[in-house]
Order: structure tokens, then C-alpha cells, then sequence
């Protein structure tokens, strides 16, 4: 459960914060800015998406190389003691990427890259501290995953980041002595990983204090499995298995299904060393948000794997008494003293919603989804422990679908969803009243919590991602304004306002 009863917030994915503070993609420090703005406009939960590290120059934040820490990438650089300076070429790429509509990572990921090293440097040079030690004790609490992952990452990058299961083969297969070894080679670069998540962890912290203070609920993404090259992998290659490739089934979305190409849960693994990797993960996830999405809810459940057995898949476990037990069992686990929502989209089985239900986990409304025979669903008979949404990180925003769907789409929405009864015929053109009225229709609805995409609430049509695509259209999306002229600009004053009676008429806030 999401505590705090009727409440509605707003996804914003950290690389999409714009700050005047920033070197051209959203960081940490942009945070504070837009919690005072939500708390005017009555919003009490921030969704970002996953914060984990990434593979480097990878923008995809579910490109994931781990299961712990946090992506460097979102350190701001002016809370750094130890000082930035840029040469005047950097400088100059960064008034670029400032300038820029869109995240430019061909401009941000080497420059924020060199200034992270320096900064490093200068930490070493300053010997014992006390905040060197509070950095060395810092590692020691966290060593369970850190080493691992920090060793993972500076041979990764001795070997040109290939894979791997393509170093030489004591390393790959983790032999004692070769371990020993690499360690010892490698032993400042395996330092400086460990500095950069002891500077994302406090610095997210620092994050965390400021959304208490504005009573905001921070919600992370936790992403189902990672990628076949990451630390947990090469670390736990018995848990996270790669003699298969993890997809989905053919539906009536994809004839042939999703080869996805990642590693697979082996369950029966886990359960056998009384689920220590998963506790860990949760254990750590929940200290690090008050709330998390569990992405792709039905891999809990069961899994479909291509492997040589059977090529073109197979549920794993085979029958639904062992998929029923194996996802309430996987779920009170990951619940266990944490609040999160189960991200249910796509095609779920009966069972699976009604194992959620009766552990009280709310389960996901996408409106222009949720139907039933075809025709939508009035939202305000959705459950009352559910998440409504108007969009996700992966669809076209709430104005590109209103201005691209179907008019039979327009006409059952306005036909279902009370707030649009008034809209006959349905216009095909947005407007600030269509808008108003789509936004009143999710608050309204009966689910427990509302939550908007930033591009939703401001009636924009730029999307965050197109599945199946790849380019610099796809994670490089930024907020129009600077976070720090929310609390200034007349515009974005109103918006606030506008919002929070919305909000309270729908009896959230």
C-alpha cells in the first residue's frame, strides 16, 4: 500500500529536471525547486524513474548494470566540497547543452564524466579526513554489494566494456587468486566507483530530507531483472541465469512475443540460499524510497524463457499452483515494510491480479487502457487500491493520444469518463477545457493514488520514450522552464494553482 490515503503527484524522469544550476541534464540538485512547486499545486508523491547505475553512454535508465547504488550521472556537481572547474571547451559544451530542448548526452556524459574524475582526484589529495573516513565507513556498511560492483565496473572498464563472460577466464568465472589480483591492479579505479556512489547516495539522501520537509513521497522504479553484462550477473550467475533469454509470450500486441535478450530468475536457486540476493535488493530498495513501482509484476510470477529447450519459450514454473504460490511469496517479500505498486500492464492472468488484491498492493490504471469487452471503464469504478495514471514513460503523452486516436476513441472516452459527457460531438482539436476535463476524470477516479506525467499536466505533446525504437529521441526529454522560475513565474504560479483546486475537488491533497 502507498500511505497517506487520496493523494496524486507527478512523474518526472531526474534527467528530465532543467536547472540553471546543471551542465545540460537533470540532477539531484533541481529536486528541492520542484518539491516547492508541488506542494503549492497540492502534489504529495514525485515518480522518477529507475536511479541505478547504467551502462556508460547509455542514456536508458533501464540499461541496467546493478541492482544497488545510483547512477553517477544525476551527482550535481556544485554540491561537490571539493570544487569543479571546466576549461573553456567544456564550458562551452555545457552552455550548449544547457541551451538545448533535449538532454544532449553526446555533450554532458564526457564533460560531467572528466569534472567527476578531477573532483575525485582532489578528494585523494587530501589524505585522512573526516570525511575520509566517513567515505570509508560508509563502504564498509554498504560492502555486501559495493565491492562487487565497483570491482565489476573498473575491469569493465580495463576491457573496453566488453562483456563479461569475455575477460580472461579467471576473472569471468571469479576465481579467488585472479580476483585478488585484479584487485590489487585496479585498486584506485575500484576506489573511485566506490567515491562516486558514496557522493550519489549522500547526495540523494540530502534529496530525501528536503522531500520530507515539503511532505513529499519520493517513489523509485525498481526495474524487474538487470542486463546480462552487469555486476549481479558476473556476481550471481546462479541466481541471474543467462542459458536462456527472458521475453514475453505472443499476444495480440505481438505475434512472435518479446525476445528481450536478459537473464532469468532462477527461483528455485534463490530459494535455496533462503532468498538472500532478493532480500538484499528489496531491503536496500526500500531504504532508498518510500515508495517503489515493481516493474514487470508478472515475472514474479512466471517467467517466459527461450533457451534450448524450448526456442521459442515456456513459462517457468510450467503451471499456474506453482506460479499462484511462487508470486505471493515473491511479494511479501518485496512488501515487507515498504509501500510499492505492482506494475500489472499488458496481459495478466486472473490469478495474478487477484494475488495482489489480496495482499493489498495496488495494481496500475492506464485510462485510455483500462476497458472492459472493449469499452472503457468508468474511472470511477476502478479499485480503490490502484494507481490511475494518464500516461507512462513509455506512451505517447495525454494531448498526442487525445489528437492522434481514433474518433471512436474520443467518442467512447466522452461516452464512459463522466467529466467528458459534456464534450458532444468529441473534438479532435486540444483544448484547455479537453485538457481540464481528462485531468478531472483521473482525480476523480475511485483509485487511491493519481499520478501525472510533468508533459501531462502542462498539456504538452513531447514524449519521454518510443518502445522499439532507438535515438536521440528516446530519454532525452527536459522540462521547459528552470525549476528555479516555478516559484517566480506568473504562468507556472497559475499552473500550481489550478492544480491544487482540481486536486481537492477530486478530494486529494
Amino acid at each position: 500500500m502507498i500511505p497517506s490515503g487520496r493523494i496524486s503527484g507527478i512523474l518526472q524522469p531526474v534527467f528530465s529536471l532543467r536547472s540553471a544550476h546543471d551542465v545540460g541534464v537533470g540532477d539531484f540538485e533541481a529536486f528541492d525547486a520542484l518539491f516547492g512547486w508541488m506542494r503549492q499545486a497540492s502534489q504529495k508523491l514525485v515518480m522518477v524513474l529507475p536511479l541505478l547505475p547504467t551502462t556508460p553512454g547509455d542514456p536508458s535508465p533501464y540499461s541496467t548494470r546493478s541492482a544497488f547504488g545510483l547512477n553517477p550521472l544525476f551527482i550535481h556537481l556544485g554540491w561537490l566540497p571539493e570544487g569543479v572547474r571546466f576549461s573553456v571547451e567544456e564550458q562551452k559544451a555545457i552552455d550548449t547543452a544547457r541551451a538545448s530542448p533535449t538532454v544532449r548526452y553526446d555533450l554532458v556524459f564526457p564533460v560531467k564524466t572528466a569534472a567527476l574524475e578531477r573532483a575525485f582526484a582532489a578528494f585523494q589529495n587530501q589524505g585522512s579526513t573526516a570525511r575520509s573516513r566517513e567515505f570509508e565507513a560508509w563502504c564498509g556498511a554498504q560492502r555486501e554489494w559495493l565491492d562487487g560492483y565497483a570491482l565489476y565496473s573498473s575491469l569493465s572498464e580495463s576491457f573496453g566494456q566488453k562483456p563479461w563472460w569475455e575477460w580472461p577466464a579467471g576473472l569471468s568465472k571469479r576465481e579467488p587468486k585472479a580476483l585478488e589480483a585484479a584487485q590489487k591492479e585496479h585498486g584506485k579505479r575500484v576506489r573511485y566507483h566506490q567515491w562516486l556512489q558514496w557522493v550519489a547516495d549522500g547526495q540523494w539522501q540530502r534529496v530525501r530530507a528536503s522531500a520530507k520537509s515539503h511532505g513529499i513521497l519520493l517513489c523509485g522504479d525498481e526495474p524487474f531483472i538487470i542486463a546480462q553484462d552487469s555486476a549481479d550477473c558476473w556476481c550471481n550467475p546462479k541466481y541471474l541465469r543467462r542459458d536462456g533469454r527472458l521475453g514475453v509470450p505472443p499476444d495480440d500486441f505481438s505475434a512472435d512475443g518479446q525476445d528481450w535478450g536478459l537473464p532469468w530468475f532462477d527461483f528455485e536457486a534463490l530459494a535455496k540460499d533462503s532468498d538472500a540476493w532478493l532480500r538484499r535488493r528489496a531491503k536496500h530498495a526500500a531504504a532508498t524510497y518510500d515508495v517503489r513501482r515493481i516493474d514487470h509484476a508478472i515475472g514474479y510470477f512466471r517467467q517466459y524463457v527461450r533457451d534450448v529447450q524450448a526456442p521459442k519459450g515456456r513459462f517457468i514454473p510450467a503451471d499456474e499452483p506453482a506460479q499462484r504460490a511462487l508470486g505471493e511469496k515473491n511479494f511479501r517479500l518485496l512488501s515487507e515494510g515498504a509501500g510499492i505498486v505492482a506494475e500489472d500492464l499488458g496481459v495478466i492472468p486472473r490469478f495474478a491480479k487477484d494475488v495482489l488484491a489480496s495482499l493489498g498492493l495496488p495494481g496500475y490504471q492506464v485510462m485510455r487502457w483500462s476497458r472492459e469487452d472493449g469499452v472503457y471503464r468508468d474511472p470511477r469504478h476502478y479499485p480503490e487500491v490502484s494507481l490511475v495514471t494518464t500516461g507512462t514513460h513509455d506512451t505517447e503523452t495525454l494531448r498526442g493520444w487525445w489528437e492522434g486516436t481514433s474518433d471512436w476513441e474520443r467518442e467512447m472516452a466522452c461516452r464512459t469518463w463522466p467529466e467528458l459527457k459534456g464534450f458532444q460531438p468529441p473534438p479532435k482539436e486540444w483544448s484547455f477545457e479537453v485538457h481540464e476535463a481528462l485531468l478531472r476524470a483521473a482525480l476523480n477516479s475511485q483509485s487511491q493514488t493519481c499520478i501525472f506525467p510533468w508533459q501531462d499536466v502542462f498539456g504538452e505533446a513531447e514524449r519521454t520514450n518510443t518502445p522499439g525504437t532507438m535515438g536521440d529521441h528516446n530519454w532525452g526529454y527536459r522540462m521547459q522552464p528552470e525549476v528555479q522560475k516555478l516559484a517566480s513565474d506568473e504562468v507556472l504560479q497559475r499552473a500550481a494553482n489550478w492544480l491544487t483546486r482540481l486536486a481537492h475537488e477530486g478530494r486529494r491533497g
